[in-house]
């Protein structure tokens, strides 16, 4: 059995089944790996788990992966009869959900917002090159938006890395400039931006080879 949730944008569709299912046909759909019940768990539950990620108040957390990431451990917890069916389908697949959270929120309290600075200034200059390169290597393996956004505010182009830019707070594009590049809202632009900053500085974080870097010293 597949435990990948698919993306949500291809349920969304005009054709959606609105029938309603018992407990016993949800579960049953998802031991089956019913394309028809993860679309109806799709449409029927990621309104109100929105709604309770927005709750947080924390612009670092994503409603969508959030929904994802739960459905995925949900789905293989279902699977592997780790599902005692105490809960409906959905308050279980929202509780799990809310713990990511938690969890997201809680990382994010323990990761210093000045991460970059901090953590390059006190290397040699040998190490600081590699942490340097390794920074940007790891947002271009981020998606498109996330990597549009971080190259538009701090002004990156091909030629430039991630560090040359980031500690020169007076160069970084206003979101006003970047919301009309993108043609959304500024606020939008702002909040897409901290998401992905901290997905970012996550990655960072548990790159075992920037780690790796930051543990070795340089050839004397």
């Amino acid at each position: 059995m597949q435990n990948k949730a698919p993306s949500l944008s291809q349920f969304f569709s005009p054709g959606y089944n609105k029938q309603k299912y018992s407990e016993a046909e949800i579960l049953d759909g998802i031991l089956n790996n019913s394309d028809k019940m993860i679309q109806y768990i799709y449409k029927s539950y990621f309104p109100g788990i929105k709604s309770m990620v927005f709750g947080f108040h924390s612009l670092a957390l994503d409603a969508e992966d959030v929904f994802q990431d739960g459905l995925v451990a949900a789905i293989r917890n279902v699977s592997e009869n780790r599902f005692n069916g105490n809960s409906t389908f959905n308050t279980y697949l929202s509780s799990i959900c809310r713990n990511i959270c938690l969890k997201q929120m809680e990382r994010a309290k323990k990761m210093p917002t000045t991460v970059f600075e901090h953590e390059i200034a006190d290397q040699p200059e040998t190490n600081t090159e590699e942490l340097i390169y390794r920074i940007t290597l790891l947002k271009d393996k981020m998606d498109d938006k996330c990597r549009q956004i971080i190259d538009l505010r701090f002004g990156l182009s091909a030629s430039h890395t991630l560090l040359n830019q980031i500690s020169d707070s007076a160069s970084n594009t206003r979101f006003e400039e970047i919301a009309s590049t993108l043609s959304i809202e500024p606020d939008n632009a702002r909040q897409r931006f901290k998401r992905c900053l901290e997905k970012l500085k996550e990655s960072v974080f548990n790159d075992h080879t920037w780690n790796e870097i930051l543990a070795s010293k340089p050839i004397s």
